[in-house]
């Protein structure tokens, strides 16, 4: 199993902050999990932005007729 170093200061932080029930390792497992998650979700956003510039790109769109279409669509909703 691989072993990681992080600095003694943390390592104290999170040692106070754990409920009793809960290892560490676990913890800090858990919380690069939750990370890893979140950076996954992060690249593909980005990923989805790229693409959807590069269809505007090609169909020759540009940011202000989305938001000026997307202002029309918004002015013709009714509030029930």
């Amino acid at each position: 199993m691989a072993q990681i170093t992080i600095c003694d200061d943390l390592l104290t932080q999170v040692q106070r902050t754990l409920p009793e029930s809960v290892s560490t390792d676990k913890f800090i497992e858990q919380a690069v999990r939750e990370k890893l998650a979140v950076e996954e979700r992060r690249a593909e956003f980005y990923r989805l932005s790229e693409k959807t510039r590069r269809r505007m790109d090609e169909k020759k769109i540009s940011e202000s007729e989305i938001l000026s279409d997307f202002e029309a669509f918004r002015e013709g909703l009714t509030l029930d």
